[in-house]
C-alpha cells in the first residue's frame, strides 16, 4: 500500500521534473550514462552523487543568489535585479516569485532521499557518516524553504511512481510540525557525523559542528515573533480547517534555541577569530580576514567554491574597471558605533555630522568629511566611502570618487551606486580587479559570532538578566576593538542592543532580510523611504553638496511580505495546497 507521504514524493518528483529546463546529474538517463544500480555500486560514483547533492546548496553572495537590497541594509544599482523590478516595488505575485527556489530546492530532497536509501549499497564507501551528511542537508534544504515560504508540504520517503495524479492532492504540514521534523532529522544525523572536520579534502563537508549550528539557527527562527505566539496568522489554515500557525506564544521555544547555540559554544572554546599586527592585536585586520581567510577557526561550515571574482568585481568601483554594485544604505552606516562604543546618537559620542576633517586618523584621512571619522574598525572594513582609499594599492593609493561628476558617480553610468557608498567587506587587499587576479574566499554559512548572538538573543527573552547575555555581547565588541555594553539594561533596552549587533557583525551575511521578518519588523523597516547622500550632485571630494542625506527610493513592503508567496505553477498542480496569507 502507496502510504500519503510516498504518494507526496511521487507528486513532487513530477512537479520537479515538470518545472524543470536543465536536468542534472541525477536526472540523466542516456545510453552513455551509468544506471542508477552502477553508481551505487561504485565507490567514486557513489561520491559523486553526494557531491551532487551539495550543489543544491546556495551560494548567497553572488550578485544574482544574494538578498542584499531586499532590505534597508543595502540597494542593487541594477534596474533588472529582481530586488528592483519586483520586490522594493510591490510587484511580485505568485506568477512573479523573486528568487524562486521552490522546486530547486525540493529537487535537493529529492536527490538527498534517493542517496539517503540507496548509499548502503556501496560496499567500499563510508555510507554511514555520507548518508548523515545527505540527511543533514535534506533537513537544511526543508529550512532554507520554510524561511521564506512558511510551513511546507514534507515529504519523508521514495517509492516508485505509479499513483494517479488525482490521489497525489496533500496539505501542508503545520510550521512547528516542520520544525519539529527538521530538528529530528537533524540529530538522527548528527549521531553519525564526526565533531569536527580535520582532512583538508573534506573542508566544506557537514559535520557535528554544523549540524548544531544548524539546529541553533533554526529553534531561533522558531522562536522568533513571527512564528511564536502571532496571532496575524491564527487564520492560517488548510482546507481542511487545520491551523498552520500556533497562534499561542510558548517561551520555553527559546530556552531551546538558547541550548542549541550555547551547544555550539561549548565546543568552541578557541573562540572569535583575532589576529595581530607586529604582535599587537589588531580588530581591522581580524573582522577583514575572518571572511578572507578561507576555513579559519571561527568558521563553523562554509562553501569551499565561493565565485569571489564574481563578488569583487561586482564590488568594485567602475574607475577600476568595476560595475559599481551592491551599496550600503545611509541607515546601516548610520547602525556602526563610534570608536568609544557609542551610537552615533547617544550622548558622548563624538559624533560630527557635517563639515571636513581637519586632522586625519587611524583609518581617516585630513578632508573626509566628519560623519565618516571616528567609528569603529568595522564601519571601516565593511563600508566604503566617498574619497575613502581603495584595499589594493599596489598601482598606487586610489581614492574612489563617488560624486556625481567623479568617474565612479552617477554622471559616468547606470552603473552607479544610488547610495553614495560602496561595499568593501569581502573584497581582499590581495585581489586586483583590473586585472581579474582574485584571491580566493569561501562563504561562510555559520560562524561562532552567530551563535553568541543567537544564545544571547534567547537568552534575554526567557531569562533576561542572565550575565551571559552582556558577556556573548561583549566579546563580539572585544574582537571588534570597541568597550562592551553599558552595565544595566534592561530586557528591551538589551533587545535593541543585540539586534544592533546582528545588525553589525553579520551585515551583508543575507541575515538581515530575514531578521526583520522574524521581528516582525519589517513593515517599519523595509518599506519606505530609503536613504544615501545626494549621489545627483558633488564635483570633486571637496564639494560639500554631495554629503547630504537624501531619499534615493521608496520602497513598498506590506504585511503579506513577511512570506514569499507559492509559486502559482505549484498552486494549480496540488489542489490541497493554501496561499500564503494576502497572496
Amino acid at each position: 500500500m502507496i502510504t500519503k507521504s510516498i504518494k507526496l514524493y511521487i507528486l513532487l518528483i513530477a512537479v520537479i521534473f515538470s518545472s524543470s529546463c536543465n536536468k542534472d546529474f541525477l536526472d540523466k538517463q542516456a545510453d552513455d550514462m551509468l544506471t542508477i544500480d552502477q553508481i551505487f555500486a561504485n565507490q567514486v560514483e557513489t561520491e559523486r552523487y553526494l557531491r551532487n547533492v551539495y550543489s543544491y546548496l546556495p551560494d548567497e553572495l553572488t550578485p544574482y543568489n544574494t538578498y542584499f537590497g531586499v532590505s534597508d541594509e543595502g540597494d542593487m544599482p541594477w534596474s533588472n535585479m529582481p530586488q528592483n523590478t519586483q520586490m522594493n516595488t510591490g510587484s511580485w505575485s505568485p506568477v512573479a516569485v523573486p528568487f524562486n527556489d521552490y522546486a530547486p530546492l525540493y529537487r535537493g530532497i529529492r536527490s538527498a532521499t534517493v542517496f539517503i536509501n540507496r548509499v548502503e549499497e556501496c560496499t567500499a564507501c563510508d555510507s554511514k557518516r555520507w548518508a548523515a551528511e545527505a540527511r543533514s542537508l535534506r533537513a537544511w534544504y526543508y529550512f532554507l524553504l520554510l524561511r521564506k515560504y512558511g510551513p511546507v508540504v514534507l515529504v519523508k520517503d521514495l517509492m516508485p511512481v505509479d499513483a494517479q495524479s488525482s490521489e497525489l492532492q496533500f496539505p501542508r504540514s503545520s510550521y512547528d510540525e516542520c520544525v519539529d521534523y527538521i530538528i529530528q532529522e537533524l540529530s538522527v544525523a548528527q549521531a553519525d557525523l564526526p565533531q569536527k572536520i580535520t582532512n583538508s579534502r573534506d573542508l566544506g563537508k557537514i559535520d557535528s559542528r554544523a549540524v548544531q549550528a544548524m539546529k541553533s539557527r533554526i529553534l531561533l527562527y522558531a522562536a522568533s515573533p513571527l512564528w511564536n505566539g502571532n496571532a496575524d496568522l491564527a487564520g492560517f489554515k488548510n482546507k481542511d480547517g487545520k491551523q498552520l500557525v500556533n497562534p499561542t506564544y510558548d517561551s520555553n521555544k527559546w530556552k531551546k534555541a538558547a541550548d542549541a547555540a550555547k551547544a555550539v559554544i561549548d565546543i568552541m572554546p578557541e573562540g572569535l577569530y583575532k589576529k595581530n599586527v607586529n604582535n599587537v592585536f589588531d580588530p581591522f585586520v581580524s573582522y577583514r580576514d575572518l571572511f578572507l581567510d578561507r576555513f579559519n577557526y571561527e568558521v563553523i561550515w562554509a562553501r569551499a567554491d565561493a565565485n569571489s571574482w564574481e563578488l569583487q568585481k561586482h564590488l568594485a568601483p567602475r574607475q577600476l574597471t568595476g560595475w559599481n554594485g551592491m551599496a550600503p544604505t545611509q541607515m546601516q552606516v548610520d547602525s556602526y558605533y563610534m570608536a568609544n562604543g557609542k551610537m552615533i546618537n547617544e550622548s558622548g559620542s563624538g559624533y560630527v555630522e557635517n563639515g571636513f576633517s581637519s586632522t586625519g586618523t587611524q583609518y581617516t584621512a585630513p578632508g573626509d568629511w566628519n560623519m565618516y571619522v571616528g567609528r569603529e574598525p568595522r564601519f571601516y572594513t565593511s563600508i566604503l566611502y566617498n574619497r575613502d582609499i581603495w584595499p589594493f594599492t599596489d598601482e598606487g593609493e586610489v581614492q574612489v570618487q563617488l560624486y556625481s561628476t567623479g568617474t565612479s558617480g552617477r554622471n559616468g553610468s547606470h552603473d552607479h551606486s544610488e547610495t553614495g557608498y560602496l561595499l568593501q567587506k569581502y573584497l581582499s587587499p590581495n585581489s586586483n580587479v583590473r586585472t581579474g587576479q582574485m584571491s580566493m574566499t569561501t562563504y561562510i554559512f555559520f560562524r561562532l559570532a552567530e551563535m553568541y548572538l543567537n544564545y544571547a538573543e534567547a537568552l534575554n527573552e526567557y531569562n533576561p538578566g542572565n550575565p551571559d547575555i552582556k558577556k556573548y555581547i561583549d566579546l563580539i565588541h572585544e574582537r571588534a576593538g570597541i568597550p562592551g555594553l553599558p552595565a544595566g539594561l534592561n530586557q528591551a533596552e538589551m533587545r535593541n542592543r543585540i539586534r544592533l549587533e546582528r545588525r553589525i557583525e553579520l551585515a551583508f551575511e543575507n541575515h538581515r532580510v530575514f531578521d526583520t521578518r522574524r521581528w516582525k519588523i519589517a513593515e517599519q523597516t523595509d518599506g519606505g523611504p530609503m536613504w544615501g547622500m545626494n549621489t545627483g550632485a558633488g564635483t570633486s571630494f571637496s564639494d560639500a553638496s554631495f554629503y547630504q542625506r537624501t531619499v534615493f527610493e521608496t520602497r513598498v513592503f506590506q504585511s503579506k511580505h513577511y512570506l514569499w508567496p507559492i509559486p502559482q505553477s505549484e498552486m494549480d498542480r496540488n489542489k490541497e495546497m493554501v496561499q500564503n496569507p494576502g497572496w
